[in-house]
């Protein structure tokens, strides 16, 4: 056993591992797995279910193999800037559902404890207004408009 075990750390010694994009590819496995057999027991039998079956399956398997191919693959350079693509895509599509237009620097941060951002109604540009609980009245330094913020 443990000639088993030292050889093991051998073989995988130097290799990627896992990162933050294993771990989504992870779960949209899981995810088309749920998925595959919902569309089985909702299309019953007949082609458009093996058709859809057979396209679903060939997905999670082509996923299962892509992922495992990166896991154990000693190009660490080129798996590190592929996560590095992923993080900056699911980074902006977190900022875009939380509305955050800050870029997630520490002083970014300190500002939203402090400041809401709000956008001009007229000519769209981004406002930091001091957070304050109420309906208030603001003026865009831009354009000059006045309208009416409210704040939690």
């Amino acid at each position: 056993m443990r000639k088993f075990k030292e050889k093991l750390y051998r073989f995988f010694y130097g290799r990627y591992g896992t990162d933050q994009l294993y771990k989504f590819c992870l779960v949209l496995i899981l995810v088309l797995m749920v998925v595959s057999l919902v569309m089985q027991v909702i299309l019953d039998e007949g082609l458009a279910a093996a058709i859809v079956s057979l396209t679903l399956s060939i997905l999670t398997y082509a996923l299962l193999f892509w992922m495992l191919f990166r896991s154990m693959s000693r190009n660490i350079y080129k798996r590190r800037l592929e996560n590095e693509k992923y993080l900056k895509i699911s980074g902006a599509v977190k900022r875009f559902f939380s509305g955050n237009t800050s870029r997630g620097t520490k002083s970014a941060n300190r500002d939203n404890e402090y400041y809401i951002f709000r956008d001009c109604t007229k000519c769209r540009a981004t406002l930091r207004l001091p957070r304050k609980k109420g309906k208030h009245s603001v003026k865009c330094p831009r354009c000059s408009h006045s309208f009416y913020v409210r704040s939690k």
